[in-house]
């Protein structure tokens, strides 16, 4: 667990909620120690999108189940410092290790793919577990903005392949045919195993850092 975590993240789960009741019954009683045991599940996209809880109760998460989820919790807890991110970054085999094949394929090196993770204080922190890659998905981010958890079922998927389709016109390539190939990406990373440095420490970088087009953000 990074220094940043304990500073930032270490609070008591002490919420009247649902999710802060649900929390402590499975014994957990840190918010840092929930957000590495939902980091450790299996990537892979629960049946019910609409329940906060299929993360725990199908024992698997994207970005966006684990993300939300984690939010959620910690607003409950009020701690509304804690953020769910929504970015689009341009996803590539380098930072996003076994996509490459996909992409190599279709005779493209990246495809705008859409991002959530947590930010607290300017920093990042991504719990989604997956294997690290040669470079951080954060340095090839290309927009982000702050959403409610109980926004992001409902907007992530259109304002993803919004996204998606003007690429892909600006490439003269089919807006479906894009989301196809997108698709089978992720297919690719759905239920691999955590890399175990994803186990022991998060990601997190400053905003400050970079924006578009940048790097070591």
């Amino acid at each position: 667990m990074s220094v940043a975590e304990l500073e930032m993240l270490d609070f008591p789960i002490e919420g009247t909620g649902p999710l802060s009741s649900d929390a402590r019954s499975r014994g957990y009683r840190q918010f840092a120690k929930v957000a590495e045991v939902v980091r450790s599940l299996p990537y892979g996209r629960p049946r019910d999108s609409e329940d906060v809880l299929a993360v725990f109760e199908e024992e698997k998460g994207t970005c966006s189940s684990k993300h939300r989820y984690l939010a959620a919790l910690a607003h409950e807890c009020g701690h509304t410092e804690v953020k769910l991110m929504l970015g689009l970054y341009a996803m590539s085999d380098d930072n996003t290790p076994g996509v490459g094949a996909v992409l190599s394929a279709a005779g493209i090196a990246t495809i705008p793919e859409a991002h959530c993770y947590l930010m607290c204080r300017e920093r990042r922190f991504d719990y989604t577990g997956l294997p690290f890659g040669g470079t951080s998905p954060f340095e090839s981010l290309l927009e982000e903005r702050a959403i409610s958890p109980r926004d992001l079922p409902s907007v992530k998927s259109a304002y993803h392949r919004s996204a998606v389709a003007h690429w892909a016109r600006g490439r003269g390539i089919d807006p479906d045919g894009a989301w196809t190939l997108r698709e089978k990406c992720i297919e690719l990373l759905a239920n691999r195993t955590p890399h175990p440095d994803a186990r022991e420490a998060s990601q997190f970088f400053s905003p400050s850092q970079s924006r578009a087009g940048g790097r070591g953000r």
